[in-house]
């Protein structure tokens, strides 16, 4: 006859064993997707060439359109046809290719929780190897860090502040400045005097 501590001790084992075997064919809970950092990368690069075009819609239909002319200089097309002031446009460039990615969304939330169904920009660039890439613009994250941007089928979070440097071309186009002419004197004519 088996001694009673060693029968206790059998059915602990046995306790034991069981519980590993449920608790490991348990499936697990469905958790919240998780973001992936990603080390300082930018979300456009220079692959495709410089700039030749942009093109900045937002959801009321307000838009802003500029694009190379032959001598490679920047012109505005919407929301009027004017030349560009040079530099602002040239940083508007270098601001595209300074979009940086905070995070990479590995499984996406629903497209209309994030603000991309609709989207609350889209911004539609021109390269110089005639490629064109969309980025779709979404809400401000709940921390306030970034905006979530859907780009070539992934969603991604955007830094904030230059995300913001790009969309202020659309409430501040780059117009080229119009020179101030000279003042001219008018001659005011002599009045007697009594």
């Amino acid at each position: 006859m088996v001694k009673r501590p060693t029968l206790i001790l059998l059915i602990v084992l046995a306790l034991v064993i069981a519980a590993f075997f449920y608790l490991d064919e348990r499936p697990l809970k469905a958790t919240a997707p998780t973001p992936t950092a990603i080390k300082s990368s930018f979300l456009i690069t220079k692959d495709n060439g410089a700039l030749t075009r942009i093109h900045i819609l937002d959801a009321q239909g307000n838009s802003l359109q500029m694009g190379r002319d032959a001598s490679g200089n920047w012109a505005l097309s919407q929301p009027e046809l004017a030349a560009a002031n040079q530099s602002q446009a040239a940083a508007a460039e270098t601001q595209f290719f300074a979009l940086s990615v905070l995070t990479t969304l590995e499984t996406s939330p629903a497209l209309d929780v994030i603000g991309l169904n609709p989207p609350a920009y889209t911004i539609t660039l021109g390269f110089l190897d005639d490629t064109q890439k969309v980025l779709e613009v979404g809400s401000l994250t709940p921390t306030g860090s970034g905006y979530y941007v859907s780009f070539e089928g992934k969603i991604y979070v955007i830094n904030q502040s230059s995300i913001n440097a790009v969309l202020g071309l659309l409430r501040n186009p780059p117009y080229a400045e119009t020179p101030t002419l000279p003042a001219t004197e008018t001659p005011i004519p002599a009045t007697s005097t009594p």
